[in-house]
């Protein structure tokens, strides 16, 4: 089916390339280098999460109808779909954690050694993984507007 992936990929696309977009000229115009790179990660970032959203919905509703229809392969199906968006989720907060982990490590470091150019480092790394991150859950806020009668 993956009816609701394509779909949610698509949106997120489109959601990545206006933000992503207005980033990279807001980038251009002024010259700052990390916000061209945040454009292209809002763009990466938001067709993830627009696929993956999509992804979890077509999981769900493969397993519900193998579970009305006893159809065991559609549940497969469905099962797969949702333990795979699951292990991505995990990977994402575990990439999210070691980040982290390595920003605070950096800003000890540089902070004990009073080495200021390791502390600009670690607040542009920061503030560029906070606007992404920002940027990329938009998508789901909107989302969360919508409704969906039946």
């Amino acid at each position: 089916m993956d009816l609701f992936q394509k779909l949610g990929e698509g949106a997120g696309s489109l959601a990545g390339g206006v933000m992503g977009g207005a980033l990279n000229f807001a980038g251009e115009l002024t010259q700052a280098k990390v916000l061209q790179e945040a454009g292209s990660e809002v763009f990466a970032g938001n067709k993830k999460a627009g696929k993956y959203a999509g992804q979890t919905l077509d999981g769900v509703i493969d397993g519900g109808i193998g579970l009305i229809k006893r159809d065991r392969q559609k549940m497969q199906q469905g099962k797969a779909k949702l333990a795979e968006v699951l292990q991505m989720s995990t990977e994402g907060i575990i990439d999210s954690v070691d980040f982290a982990q390595e920003q605070i490590t950096e800003a000890y470091e540089g902070g004990k050694e009073m080495d200021g150019a390791r502390l600009a480092k670690v607040a542009r790394n920061t503030g560029k993984a906070l606007l992404v991150s920002g940027a990329v859950f938009s998508v789901f806020q909107v989302g969360k507007g919508l409704k969906i009668k039946v």
